[in-house]
């Protein structure tokens, strides 16, 4: 009989303590950043966010918090924890009501590596993404959100740092000396971070370690929710998955990725693909003879792009040299149009890369250089033939418009043409190179045949025309 009491005590002690340890409730500032801390063990990263106030009738604070990839800053909702977290979002909103909330706070910011400028750059785009999300998902709360920006969170860095079991005193100390540094810049920060560290017996190299556990999770963007609020327990809605604690078996995962096949609340994201491309052959612009002068083939030439990932494209180009010196007989006018069709190597090459091409065309010249006698040709011509070509985007960005294309073409060629002279002496008329009778002329009676190279260039190209396409 004793030791039945003695048994009940205790698993009446031991549940009333479970109960409580679930009950705590939590505190008006559990959206500050000290109750965001990676608890980091030997083989267990547990991370706890800020839970919201469920038993306040007065202002209270929700936070929410989206994980970046290293440099990317794109919304990307298996990565980490963000479709755990896009949903808590979702089911606080809705549990506290739209007219109860009475601001939102988005604030971005990035881990520690890299240049500022371009730390600048990603956590200013990764706030505009998150703005774009909220407002698509929560339109009428539109008028409610702002956006703020830390850049580089060192103070995130250091608290996360100050409080790790796995990390040696001195190395603690000496991490959180760099980082509270006024008198070094924030580059001699970054470089001695990475290169003074050295090694500690549980992380080995510390830099490394950082870079693996705690640079990812300050890589983020942070929402907070100020809201009024009657009295309303959102944890106790059951949605199969834990709301405020998660847990990673272990380190290199950090928190628990969304599986695929649960996408959560994806984001409907736009992007921009090229439509059309502008380009111009530029060694046709380094034209020029002696009695002319500077003469460039003006040129211009626009790529169709009917498929975003497609390798089929259709090109048009017209040259357009219109040069006279009368007074010296000299004239190098043509207008010439080329349809082109192009297949290019690759698919999902951006229309990148080696291509082959198919082309035809027509032209009308009037060319004379002979600055003695008048002596020049005019007429019309067609033709068509192949073409082949590389063409290399300019510049590290994956998004740049702008291209360089190397060619070469050939083909067949054939022209319609007189021959004409200024006449002795010349009374600022041309007569056709014809010697019998002037009833027996017949225009464009000559013809001339071509098969070999038709053109070759460096063009450069930029994409003008972009559309909007929705993410699939």
């Amino acid at each position: 009989m004793g030791k039945r009491i003695v048994f009940e005590f205790i698993r009446s002690f031991v549940m009333v303590a479970f109960c409580a340890l679930l009950t705590v409730p939590s505190s008006a500032q559990s959206h500050s950043q000290s109750d965001n801390l990676l608890q980091v063990g030997d083989t267990v990263v547990k991370r706890i966010l800020p839970k919201p106030v469920s038993d306040s009738a007065y202002v209270a604070t929700d936070y929410t918090e989206i994980h970046f990839r290293l440099n990317n800053p794109k919304l990307d909702i298996s990565y980490m924890d963000n479709g755990l977290s896009l949903l808590h979002l979702d089911r606080v909103i809705d549990s506290l009501g739209r007219e109860n909330i009475a601001a939102i706070e988005i604030i971005s910011q990035s881990s520690p590596e890299g240049t500022l400028e371009r730390n600048q750059w990603l956590t200013k785009n990764r706030s505009e993404v998150m703005l774009y999300y909220m407002y698509r998902v929560f339109p009428d709360l539109k008028d409610k959100i702002s956006l703020n920006t830390v850049t580089e969170s060192w103070e995130n860095l250091a608290q996360y740092v100050a409080q790790d079991p796995n990390l040696e005193e001195a190395t603690i100390d000496k991490i959180l000396n760099i980082i509270d540094s006024q008198e070094i810049s924030i580059a001699s920060k970054k470089s001695k971070l990475k290169n003074s560290l050295g090694k500690n017996p549980k992380t080995g190299d510390v830099y490394a370690y950082l870079s693996k556990y705690y640079f990812p999770v300050i890589r983020n963007s942070g929402i907070y929710i100020l809201h009024t609020v009657e009295p309303v327990n959102v944890l106790d809605m059951d949605i199969g998955i834990p709301l405020v604690e998660e847990t990673s078996p272990n380190l290199d995962d950090t928190i628990r990725k969304q599986p695929e096949s649960q996408t959560l609340l994806e984001p409907e994201t736009f992007r921009k693909r090229p439509l059309l491309a502008v380009k111009t052959n530029l060694p046709y612009y380094g034209f020029a003879m002696k009695d002319l002068g500077w003469a460039p083939i003006y040129n211009v030439e626009a790529e169709l792009y009917p498929t975003e990932h497609g390798r089929w494209t259709l090109l048009a180009e017209y040259e357009f040299p219109w040069h006279t010196v009368p007074s010296k007989h000299q004239y190098f006018q043509i207008l010439n149009l080329q349809i082109e069709g192009r297949r290019y190597f690759k698919k999902n090459s951006n229309h990148t890369g080696h291509y082959l091409s198919a082309y035809i065309g027509s032209n009308l010249f009037d060319i004379c250089f002979d600055r003695q006698a008048g002596h020049g040709y005019q007429g019309e011509g067609f033709g068509g033939g192949l073409g082949y070509g590389y063409v290399k985007p300019l510049g590290k960005n994956p998004d740049t418009r702008w291209k360089l294309e190397f060619l070469v073409k050939g083909g067949v060629y054939i022209t319609f043409y007189d021959p004409y002279d200024a006449g002795s002496p010349f009374a600022g008329k041309y007569y056709y190179s014809w010697f019998d009778e002037p009833r027996l002329f017949i225009r464009r009676n000559m013809i001339f045949r071509w098969l070999g190279p038709t053109g070759a260039g460096i063009s450069l190209s930029y994409d003008l025309i972009q559309k909007k396409v929705r993410n699939k």
